[in-house]
């Protein structure tokens, strides 16, 4: 007895409604398109290939948004309805396909090909010419083998190309061939030239497609060839104003071009077209890229209505909140956050925020702890170390903020500026040596940042030895004091306090050597000028007004 396997008869209002679901996951409408497959199910319970559709949607979606969707659960449904088919519809390949690509996705290459191997079973070959099967069908099958390699992005292309092969000798008029060769040309082997010839093969096979098109744009988008994507992505809307990816496309584009209008309003079509709260989520991703972080906000409410279980937009309400200077509100969601959090799902980042959130509250003696934590979890960013030491700077915890400047200058990813603050706790701490020290690498390092030598300058002055009269008996802080003269002479309105200081410190030295030598004019004159100068450019300075008995003094004795 010949066992006959055509291609199912499907009426048309059926077949119709099939390729209507199909094309809705392709256009990233999960919610619909998974609507959709359900009622086919209930009216044809015993129709294999819809349950391999419906098992690809929930793939599809999770690869959609693999930083909010679950791929275990995903996985899961998807196995649960693949398996469902096979009980249903036995003699049906496609959901022995469908669970050998999810192995393909969970890397067990061994278990992918004893599934597919399964499915061959129930094509038509030498050792089975019992099964008849109508050619087109027999390649569909082949095919959709060929693109699990591509979907799981397992790179052993051998065997999908040889199911390529085989279905092009069956029907070489399947744009859906050329389209899976393209793919593994362009995202497994990196071959250019030979994915784009593969796309022009099935835009000329199906010149209404926006699928060829659309993955053209991606191509050149990778190529770096902006201008020439774009003009791609355009055509495919032009072509199909309901395919949704195009607008995702064209809005992530024209974000990198800097055109944030046209970027936004690509994405609201994007939102309008896939109806889910998962494309609304990536909109929210890309409007945080943007900077837009009060349109993020009214998405993420937006969210809420719909999902108020997804632990991940109370982290992005945090993030957007701190970005909007509503501290107390993201104090409140970065809370919430990490009380629910897998602590797996924790980022580096989130603790950074918290710790910032709490800085910014003036919260200063509980942000370093966060702080670290952050910096704990990523390394990398050392810079959490100086945010930290900050903190206990700010609230006068000097010996904290020292420890934690040592420390990142021990793990030699100290920057200029860590020179600098470290200079002043030492200075807070009255270990001016140390402070000396760590302001004249800052001043080598920074040679035009003047606060760098204003610092140095008042703590150089803390090492001089005076007399029992108080008089400067060293002048350790004349070259750097002098130094800031030099370099502030440029702009002297902007650093008149700076220049105030420098004449103050200038003036007494210069005195304090004219009263231990009573014959040093020179020193007398220079204190005179100093002092003189103090008056010119800021005569209203108490010090101003208390030194003019002094310049006084110092022209009778200069006479």
């Amino acid at each position: 007895m010949i066992l006959l396997l055509f291609f199912p008869f499907l009426p048309d209002a059926l077949s119709q409604d099939l390729t209507t679901a199909i094309k809705l996951t392709k256009s990233e409408q999960f919610g619909p398109a998974a609507t959709m497959f359900r009622q086919l199910i209930t009216q044809n319970p015993s129709n294999g290939d819809l349950y391999y559709y419906y098992g690809r949607n929930c793939l599809e979606k999770y690869f959609s948004d693999t930083l909010n969707v679950s791929f275990e659960e995903k996985a899961d449904s998807a196995k649960a309805i693949y398996e469902l088919g096979i009980k249903m519809d036995p003699s049906n390949p496609m959901n022995y396909v469908g669970l050998g690509g999810l192995a393909l996705i969970r890397k067990q290459v061994t278990d992918a090909q004893g599934q597919f191997d399964k499915a061959i079973t129930l094509l038509p070959s030498k050792a089975n010419k019992a099964l008849k099967m109508a050619p087109e069908r027999h390649a569909k099958i082949l095919i959709q083998m060929a693109e699990s390699y591509v979907i799981a992005g397992v790179a052993d292309t051998t065997n999908a190309f040889d199911y390529l092969r085989l279905a092009e000798k069956l029907d070489s008029k399947n744009p859906e061939l050329y389209i899976v060769r393209g793919d593994l040309y362009f995202y497994l082997l990196n071959d250019g030239s030979k994915a784009i010839s593969n796309y022009n093969m099935a835009q000329a096979l199906d010149p209404k497609s926006p699928e060829a098109k659309l993955k053209t744009g991606q191509l050149w988008l990778r190529a770096r060839q902006y201008t020439t994507a774009l003009n791609f992505y355009q055509e495919v809307v032009k072509m199909d104003s309901t395919f949704a990816p195009a607008y995702r496309e064209l809005g992530t584009l024209l974000a990198r071009a800097g055109r944030q209008e046209e970027a936004k309003q690509n994405f609201y079509k994007f939102l309008e077209l896939s109806r889910n709260v998962s494309a609304r989520k990536q909109f929210v991703n890309t409007l945080i890229e943007l900077n837009d972080y009060n349109e993020a906000i009214v998405q993420l409410n937006e969210i809420l209505k719909f999902d108020q279980n997804d632990n991940d937009v109370n982290r992005a309400l945090a993030y957007s909140y701190f970005e909007t200077q509503q501290y107390a509100t993201a104090l409140e969601y970065i809370k919430e956050f990490l009380k629910n959090a897998n602590p797996q799902k924790v980022r580096s980042l989130d603790y950074a925020y918290y710790g910032r959130i709490l800085a910014k509250m003036k919260l200063d003696s509980l942000a370093p702890e966060q702080l670290i934590k952050a910096y704990e979890l990523d390394t990398t960013k050392a810079e959490i170390i100086s945010e930290a030491a900050l903190c206990w700077t700010k609230i006068k915890k000097f010996d904290n903020a020292k420890e934690l400047y040592e420390k990142k200058i021990a793990l030699h990813k100290t920057t200029g500026m860590d020179y600098y603050n470290l200079g002043k706790v030492y200075y807070s701490l009255q270990d001016f040596v140390k402070a000396d020290t760590n302001l004249s690498i800052f001043n080598v390092l920074q040679p035009d940042y003047i606060p760098g030598f204003a610092w140095r300058a008042r703590t150089k002055s803390n090492l001089d030895i005076k007399t029992d009269k108080g008089f400067n008996t060293t002048g350790y802080a004349v070259p750097v004091y002098s130094a800031i003269l030099e370099k502030t002479q440029s702009d002297t309105a902007k650093y008149m306090k700076d220049r105030f200081e420098a004449y103050d410190y200038l003036a007494f030295y210069y005195y304090s050597q004219f009263s231990m030598d009573q014959k040093n004019k020179e020193a007398a004159q220079k204190a005179l000028d100093y002092y003189t100068l103090m008056t010119v450019i800021n005569p209203t300075d108490e010090k101003a007004t208390i030194v003019k008995p002094v310049i006084e003094l110092l022209k009778q004795k200069i006479k």
